[in-house]
């Protein structure tokens, strides 16, 4: 970008998002041509469109484009983590969640520490509902949508698509 002054973040960030398919998670380093005295005005930029219902911020720095629905579920319900150091760490040790879960995902690793991201893709490949309130309440919704996002094509798992409000 050799003239700044004359960069429209707003009509960049549209041409952008216009090529980005739907459903996929992608972080904002998509949007690494905006010059850096262009900071501010991309995140009141984004902070429009996710306001707009043009993408879906999730986590920090993530987003996606939600795609079209045949049946839109009711509007979901924003849980917050309750188990913020376990996010910091990362990992979860098994002795913590071995009996919180309805069935043992980790059996072969009785002593250890399961990374947050493989206790929640465990979860939701075993379709497991009876634990998906448990993984929502400990980590997250922002963290849950990011793994399924990640992970799962959303199309397969229809019914975790909708709880998640995804």
């Amino acid at each position: 970008m050799k003239n700044n002054d004359k960069f429209n973040i707003s009509s960049h960030i549209k041409n952008k998002l216009r090529r980005l398919r739907k459903d996929k998670l992608y972080g904002y380093s998509v949007f690494k041509s905006i010059p850096q005295d262009k900071k501010v005005a991309f995140r009141q930029a984004i902070s429009r469109l996710a306001k707009d219902g043009v993408i879906v911020k999730v986590g920090n720095g993530k987003f996606y484009k939600k795609g079209h629905r045949e049946n839109g579920a009711s509007e979901a319900i924003y849980i917050k983590p309750s188990h913020k150091e376990w996010l910091k760490r990362g990992y979860v040790p098994v002795e913590s969640i071995k009996y919180r879960l309805s069935s043992n995902f980790f059996w072969s690793n009785p002593k250890g520490n399961i990374p947050v991201e493989n206790i929640i893709a465990s979860v939701i490949k075993k379709d497991s509902l009876d634990d998906l309130d448990f993984i929502r309440f400990s980590f997250g919704d922002d963290k849950v949508k990011e793994v399924f996002l990640k992970f799962f094509d959303i199309h397969s798992k229809p019914m975790i698509r909708d709880i998640l409000g995804v």
